[in-house]
Order: structure tokens, then C-alpha cells, then sequence
């Protein structure tokens, strides 16, 4: 009874472990987000992953899910918002338990969407470069990583390896967020750094005027590299490219923060790895995913920054190991003699003990065989004496039935005679045989070349070809032997049909198809490809079912070819311009409607029911009139009636009604769409309601401009021209009264200089309006007379570069970018509060730019650029720009201040 319940016990326990397992096994992994900034393949992005994967993998229960934005080639807020709409399509209904958001795009968009996608769960950021509180606000539950790179540890041991150092020249885009904020911090920092070197700055440069700029840099400079991965015109160029760019335009020593370019020809620096700020991101998930409360636990800010150096670069430039800072890291570093000897000297001593051992064993194995051999000689020399007895029994009876061997030889002599006489008559008979069918054979191949296809025979026990003359004499060749037909085949068979017809003779010679049907091109002596069709079958098998030969037809197919090549192309191109067709209307920004004669809407695009607020069906049971609201529907159709084949467009103005009452204006063009049984018309609008308002704005600020200078123009004759004038006057009037010749002579000089006086005062005033310099010596002339008096001053430093300038340009564009240049001066003597101006004015083939940067204080460019701005005078600057068709881009930041306008214009 006792052994039956401790059986009972036992089967308990497994019972109960069992079912622990599979509930263990059956419980839901927890699943975590990785959502990166950028893209999967960018060595940043790629490392923060290593490091996340490295800490998290390693848990059996835990499921990463990676996610990328793509940002760093794609920062649209179009696309931002597309990305949003892909994100909820993909992941609104999985749960995760936790989100690891790398870089600060990543955290700007769980910020932006908290609500909307992220609410509750915990947010675990990493590699976030200028951390700053209002980057979470919002956020519940968040921890995580910052991204600190010591620009100025790395500045301070690149001038100290190189005391020789003129210049130290920092390579930066310029472009993008992270690279503006590295630049204004290296130009913060600089003054602290105890240095004579020269500060470069080479940036908002394209790939080529890189190469020029770096291959021209001073032999005694030492390049600082921070981040060039996007050019002049907005490309995106990879980390691996910049550096190679660099490395092969110079042989300057080159340092950076990033760990990314180590190993890649940089002599290093005190880097930032990504792979540690993802360890330490997955170590701060673990921590949450194990219950602890994220609140409780700090975000880091150090343990990812160290110094590293290349032994090779070191090498290059004459650096020692004990020049460096304490625990530096050096890489490809030659180990010493006795480290790099090590193993040798280890297998030389096991080496010599090996043999030690070994002939100790040998003498030791040496003596014990001795003894055992003298035993077994002895007992071999027993069994021989009674082989040899049994030998001599068996050689009597081998020479008895050597004796009958003798004779059955004799009588199969005799038979395999007979054999050879019979085989012998039978050759002949077949011989006669063959040279009946090769005739037959050889009649059949002319009667085969006498039609028009070509005819063609394989063999396959010794792989010959035969083709009829007729194709031959087709693709221009002659007196083609069968020995050289295979090779030359090779040779004109298209590779990829090449490939069909050598898969077709396998199934052939496996005995899989008896038929061979194949189209294929060949190459004629013109160069050109000509289509055949090969039909053929296999006549003969031996006796082992294996086919021996295959003959069949060639056809010219190519005019086939052709016709059918042109129809595909035609569908091809009906195909796309249609969804051409569809795709434009869907995403064009106007309004675009399609209605018959009669106004009902037969079609509508999205941007068409967004402006006006009814859905696509909504949209489709209304009639045109029913929308506009400035025109009667007789109105509306006298303009649809005026469009014929003569005039096929139309245009006007009017009103259009949304579905909630509110109405806006546009500017419509019909266009006439002609069908085989009906006319449609093609409504394209355009919402004109900000230009109208720009268009007030402009006129309000042209007349307030035109009044100023009316009364600066009404000031400066007053207060200049009147009172010359009034005292030219006053010598007049007492010329008269004068009696002596040389008081008269004193009043007609004194009349002269305020005459004189008068003119130069016009002359500045004239000035003013128009600057003579500009007619006269074109624009870099004008702007740097305007630059030199703005500086003696000394109250702002403006420096001036003009590039490629030498020959004059349209005198409209001189205007325009000189009134630019001093609308942009003015603007940052008024409000910035800056102390340097930098102006860069270029011009390269067709294309004229021009780059100013201020470092006074920052402000919204976005109000600006929508022109609610209270002041008009940048909004000027921008008008007059695009009044030539050119390109503006103006950044600036209020917390961190500057301002950098680039603007380019099209001189065709």
C-alpha cells in the first residue's frame, strides 16, 4: 500500500510538471518595438541594432520587432504623415509591451502620435543628440539613452598629435538638424580651446566642390569630420562614401566623434559607439520589462564615449603609442615579439616533450615485440611444415585437372571459330543494309532543302548538327562544314535562348519528350537578330530505349517577332498611360473634376473632395451648377458651349461652395475632352484665396514703400537741396547791388560752390534711389562698396566672397539680389543683434547663388514663409525672388539663434 502511494505521488509531481511546461511553453512572449530614425544598411542604424539585439536576444521570452523611417532621405512632412498612415495600417492592432525609439525622429514621432498609438506603453529612447526635457513632454513612462559627442576631447588630442597644425578644418553638410547643432557647438567651444590654429569651415558643398576645396587645403591642416551625408543639392551620400571621398582627395590626417568612420582611414578621436547606446537602451528595457517601474530609473548620459585610435594612421603620421591619452583603444596595433612568437615557442617545448615521450614508449614497445616475435617465429615455423605437406597434396591434384582444362580449350577453339565465320556473314549483310538507308537518308535531306523552312538533324552519341544551307545562306554565312556547325551555334544563339534549347535536349536525351519545339534568335552577319522556330522529333532509339538522333524543321519567325512586339509595346504604353493618367489626377494638388455637357460630375480626384468636403460617391450625384456659386447655370454652360477643337480651353474666375456652407475662391480652366461618342469637359481649380491675400499684402506694402520713400525723397531735397538753393538766391538777389569787381567775383564763387554743393547732394540722393556703381561696375562691385561702408562702422564684421563674377548679368537680377543683400543687412542690423555677417555669391554654368549667414538671434521662419509675419521686409525679400523664378530656403532656430538664407535663381 506504501509502494502504491509513493507511485501515486511520483505520477502526481510529473503530472504537475508537465503541465507547468506546456503552460510556459503556451505563454505569450513579450514584444518590443525597435523603431529607428533611419534606414536598415546605414552603419549607425545597424549598430544601434547589434547592441540591442545583443542584450535582448539572449531572452527567450522576449520578441523584437524592428521598424525604419527612413528619415535621413526622407524628412518631408508629407512623408512623415504617409509614414503615420503606413505605421497604423501595420501595427495599430499588435500590442507591444514596450518601444525602443533610436535617434531623435524616431522620439519626435512617438511624441507626435503618443495618444494616437503609444499611449500606456513604455518608451525606452536612445541616441538622442541634444537631450533636452520638452523631447518627452507628454510621454507617461520614458527613460533611456542621450547622445553626447565630445567634440572638444577630440579637437584638443588632434592638435596635440600635431603641434605643426595651421588650420583645423571641419567638414559638415550643413544640411541637416544634428549637423547645424554640432557646427554651433565646435563654434561655442572654440574660444575656450588654448590654440593659435585657424578655424575652416567647409560646408553646404557639393561632392565635387568637396574633392576641389579638400584637395586644395594647406599641407600643415588636420581635418575634423562631423557628418557629410547630405550634399549642396539635398543627395544623400552614406557614411562609407564620404570618407572615401575624403580619404582619396587628401592625405591630411583626419579625426571625428563617430564610430562609424573607425577603421575607414581616420586617425580616431573620443568616439561614439551606437552599438553601446543600444546595449545600454535594451539594458533599461530589461530592467522594465522584468516590472520595474521606468520612473525609477535615471536616464544615462555617459558610457558610451571613448577614445580610439587606427595603429595605421598613427603610423602614417609619426604618433606613439604614449602620446595618447590613458586606455585608448588602439586597433590593428602589432603584438610583441614574445606575444606574437608565443604560440611558436609553446609548440616547440610540447614538441620536444612529445619526443621524449615517444622514445621512452619506443624502447619500452621495442623490447616487448623482441620477446613477442622470437615466440611467434617459433610457431610459424611449425605451421609452415604443415603448409608445405598440404601444398604438395594439393599441386598433384591441380596438375590432373590442368590436364582436362587442355583439352575443353581445344574444343572452345574450335566453337569460337565458327562464331567468327558466322558474325563475319552477318557484317556484310549489314553493311549493305546501311548504305541503302544513307541513300534513302541522304535523298530526304534534298528534298528537305528544296523548301523554303531549313531543316536540321542532332545526333546524340557524337553531338553533330546539320543545318540546311538555305538557313545558312539566310543569316549570311556559307560553306559551313558539320564539324563547325556546333561551335558556330554557340556563338549565334542569344545566351538566354541558348539556355531553353539545352534544358529542351535534356529532357530529350532522358527520354522524358520525344518532341522539341523552341523559339529562339540568332545572330545573322549584319549584327542583327533574326527569330527562328525549331520543330523536330526523335526517329531512333537502341535497344536500351536511349535516343540516338533527332530531325526536324526551322521556320523564320522574325517579321512574327516583330508585329507581336509592337502589340505588346502599344499595350504597354496604354497600360501606363492610363495609370499615368490616374496617377496624376490623384496626385495633383488642384482641384480636378470631369462632368459631361449637361454639368454632371462624372469623375472627381481626392484633392477635389477634400476642398470642397463630400466624398467621391457624394460628389458623383451632383451637378457642376450646384457648386459654383458666382455663376448661373445658363452662365456656366455658355462657357462649356465656347470650347471646341479651335479653342479647347477656357479660363475665369469664380466661387465655389463647400458642403458646409463656406465658400472660397478659384480659378478654373476648362479644357475639352473629345470622345468617338461624346464631348466631356476637364475642370481644373485652383484655390487663388492666399494669392489673393499675398497680392493685398504685396500692393499694401508697395504703396507703404513707394509713400516712405517719397517723403525720405521729400526730406532730403528739404533739408539738402532748399537751403543750397536759398542761398544761391540770396547771392543773386545782392549781385546787383554790389559796386565793386571784386565783391562781385566773391559773390559769383561763393554762387558756384553752392551750386557745386547742390549737384553732389543730388548726385547722393540719385544715389540712393539707383547706386551709380551698380550700373556702372556691375553687382559684386555694388555689393562690396555697400559691405565696406556698413564695416568702418565697426559696429557688425561683414565678409564678402564673390566667385566666377568676372563677366556682368542680366541687369534685372543685379537689382533684385543687390536689394536682396540690403533688405537682409538691414533686416539683421534692426532686429538680429548679430555680430558677424558671412555673404557668399557664386555663379556656376547657368545658376546663381547666394548664401548669408547672420549669428544674431533666431525666430519662426515658418510664419514667414506663410507671410503672417508682422514685418513684410524678409516676405519682400522672398516675393522679389520669385518674381525671377527662383529658389529660396531660409532656416533658422529660436532657441539656438542664427540664420542662413540660401537662394538660387536660373539665369536662363
Amino acid at each position: 500500500m506504501r509502494q502504491f502511494g509513493n507511485i501515486s505521488w511520483r505520477g502526481s509531481l510529473l503530472f504537475f510538471l508537465l503541465f507547468l511546461c506546456c503552460f510556459q511553453a503556451t505563454a505569450r512572449k513579450q514584444r518590443v518595438l525597435v523603431l529607428h530614425s533611419y534606414h536598415q544598411g546605414l552603419n549607425w542604424t545597424d549598430n544601434i541594432s547589434k547592441g540591442i539585439q545583443s542584450v535582448l536576444e539572449k531572452e527567450s521570452n522576449v520578441e523584437l520587432t524592428f521598424e525604419y523611417m527612413d528619415t535621413k532621405r526622407h524628412s518631408e512632412p508629407e512623408y512623415l504623415k504617409e509614414f503615420a498612415k503606413l505605421y497604423a495600417l501595420k501595427h495599430q492592432r499588435n500590442r507591444f509591451d514596450l518601444i525602443i525609439a533610436s535617434d531623435n525622429n524616431a522620439l519626435d514621432f512617438v511624441r507626435n502620435y503618443y495618444s494616437e498609438f503609444f499611449k500606456g506603453i513604455p518608451i525606452v529612447f536612445c541616441a538622442i543628440d541634444q537631450f533636452k526635457p520638452d523631447l518627452i513632454e507628454g510621454i507617461d513612462q520614458v527613460s533611456g539613452v542621450t547622445e553626447e559627442i565630445d567634440s572638444r576631447k577630440t579637437i584638443e588630442i588632434a592638435l596635440r598629435l600635431h603641434p605643426n597644425a595651421k588650420q583645423l578644418v571641419v567638414i559638415n553638410d550643413n544640411q541637416t538638424k544634428s549637423a547645424i547643432l554640432n557646427r554651433n557647438n565646435i563654434k561655442a567651444l572654440w574660444p575656450k580651446i588654448d590654440t593659435k590654429v585657424k578655424l575652416v569651415f567647409l560646408e553646404n558643398l557639393s561632392i565635387p566642390d568637396l574633392i576641389k576645396r579638400v584637395k586644395k587645403l594647406d599641407p600643415n591642416s588636420v581635418i575634423y569630420l562631423i557628418n557629410f551625408s547630405r550634399d549642396k543639392e539635398g543627395n544623400f551620400i552614406s557614411y562609407q562614401e564620404n570618407i572615401e571621398i575624403i580619404r582619396n582627395a587628401t592625405n591630411l590626417p583626419i579625426y571625428s566623434s563617430w564610430e562609424f568612420y573607425f577603421g575607414e582611414g581616420i586617425v580616431g578621436g573620443m568616439l561614439t559607439s551606437g552599438f553601446k547606446q543600444g546595449a545600454l537602451a535594451a539594458q533599461i528595457a530589461l530592467r522594465v520589462l522584468k516590472n520595474e517601474d521606468i520612473a525609477t530609473i535615471p536616464i544615462v548620459r555617459t558610457g558610451y564615449n571613448s577614445f580610439k585610435f587606427d595603429y595605421k594612421q598613427m603610423k602614417r603620421f609619426g604618433i606613439l603609442p604614449k602620446q595618447l591619452p590613458e586606455n585608448s583603444y588602439i586597433s590593428n596595433r602589432p603584438p610583441s615579439i614574445v606575444h606574437q612568437y608565443q604560440t611558436s615557442l609553446l609548440v616547440i617545448v610540447c614538441f620536444i616533450v612529445l619526443i621524449t615521450i615517444l622514445l621512452r614508449y619506443s624502447k619500452i614497445k621495442r623490447d616487448r615485440n623482441e620477446k613477442r616475435l622470437i615466440k611467434i617465429n617459433t610457431e610459424l615455423d611449425r605451421r609452415v611444415a604443415e603448409r608445405t605437406k598440404e601444398l604438395i597434396f594439393v599441386n598433384e591434384k591441380l596438375e590432373l585437372q590442368t590436364d582436362q582444362i587442355i583439352k575443353q580449350n581445344k574444343e572452345l577453339e574450335q566453337h569460337r571459330h565458327n562464331l567468327l565465320e558466322l558474325v563475319q556473314e552477318r557484317t556484310e549483310n549489314l553493311e549493305e543494309a546501311n548504305l541503302e538507308l544513307k541513300s534513302s537518308r541522304d535523298r530526304l535531306l534534298r528534298m528537305l532543302d528544296a523548301n523554303s523552312d531549313g531543316v536540321w538533324e542532332y545526333n546524340f552519341l557524337n553531338e553533330q548538327i546539320y543545318i540546311s544551307k538555305i538557313i545558312w545562306d539566310k543569316l549570311g554565312y556559307q560553306s559551313v562544314t558539320i564539324s563547325k556547325t556546333k561551335e558556330l551555334l554557340r556563338k549565334l544563339i542569344h545566351p538566354e535562348d541558348l539556355i531553353t534549347i539545352k534544358q529542351k535536349q535534356k529532357l530529350n536525351r532522358q527520354g522524358k519528350s520525344e518532341l522539341f519545339i523552341v523559339e529562339f534568335r540568332m545572330l545573322t552577319r549584319q549584327k542583327e537578330w533574326m527569330w527562328f522556330k525549331a520543330k523536330g522529333k526523335i526517329l531512333d532509339y537502341n535497344e536500351k530505349g536511349i535516343p540516338l538522333n533527332i530531325v526536324g524543321t526551322l521556320i523564320n519567325i522574325t517579321q512574327r517577332k516583330i508585329a507581336e512586339e509592337k502589340i505588346n509595346i502599344e499595350e504597354k504604353k496604354l497600360r501606363l498611360s492610363e495609370k499615368r493618367w490616374r496617377s496624376l489626377i490623384e496626385q495633383a494638388s488642384d482641384e480636378i473634376l470631369i462632368y459631361d455637357i449637361d454639368g454632371c460630375i462624372l469623375d472627381a480626384n481626392s484633392a477635389a473632395c477634400e476642398w470642397l468636403g463630400y466624398t467621391n460617391e457624394e460628389l458623383l450625384n451632383l451637378n457642376y451648377c450646384e457648386i459654383d456659386q458666382s455663376h448661373r447655370c445658363s452662365e456656366l454652360q455658355s462657357y462649356w458651349k465656347k470650347l471646341n477643337t479651335s479653342n479647347p480651353s477656357y479660363s475665369f474666375e469664380s466661387t465655389q461652395k463647400r458642403k458646409d456652407g463656406s465658400s472660397f475662391p478659384v480659378e478654373i480652366r476648362l479644357s475639352l475632352i473629345e470622345l468617338q461618342d461624346s464631348n466631356l469637359i476637364l475642370s481644373v481649380g485652383n484655390d487663388i484665396s492666399k494669392r489673393q491675400e499675398t497680392e493685398r499684402k504685396i500692393l499694401n506694402t508697395v504703396i507703404n514703400t513707394e509713400e516712405s520713400e517719397r517723403k525720405r525723397f521729400a526730406k532730403d531735397l528739404h533739408d539738402s537741396i532748399g537751403p543750397l538753393l536759398s542761398s544761391i538766391n540770396l547771392y543773386l538777389s545782392t549781385l546787383s547791388k554790389v559796386n565793386t569787381e571784386s565783391d562781385r567775383d566773391n559773390i559769383i564763387r561763393a554762387s558756384v560752390d553752392a551750386v557745386n554743393e547742390a549737384l553732389v547732394s543730388i548726385k547722393e540722393i540719385s544715389n540712393n534711389l539707383s547706386p551709380h556703381i551698380l550700373n556702372d561696375f556691375g553687382l559684386e562691385k555694388a555689393i562690396r562698396s555697400f559691405t565696406n561702408k556698413i564695416n568702418l562702422s565697426q559696429a557688425i564684421n561683414i565678409s564678402f566672397i564673390a566667385e566666377n563674377l568676372e563677366e556682368r548679368i542680366n541687369h534685372q537680377v543685379e537689382v533684385v539680389i543687390f536689394r536682396v543683400v540690403a533688405e537682409l543687412i538691414n533686416n539683421t542690423i534692426k532686429h538680429a543683434k548679430a555680430k558677424i555677417i558671412e555673404i557668399n555669391l557664386s555663379k556656376e554654368v547657368n545658376l546663381l547663388s547666394l548664401i548669408y549667414i547672420d549669428d544674431g538671434i533666431g525666430f519662426d521662419t515658418n510664419a514667414i514663409n506663410a507671410g503672417t509675419s508682422t514685418g513684410m521686409g524678409l516676405y519682400n525679400v522672398l516675393s522679389r525672388i520669385r518674381s525671377l523664378n527662383g529658389t529660396h530656403k531660409i532656416k533658422s532656430n529660436p532657441q539656438r539663434g542664427g540664420m542662413m538664407v540660401v537662394v538660387e535663381i536660373n539665369l536662363n
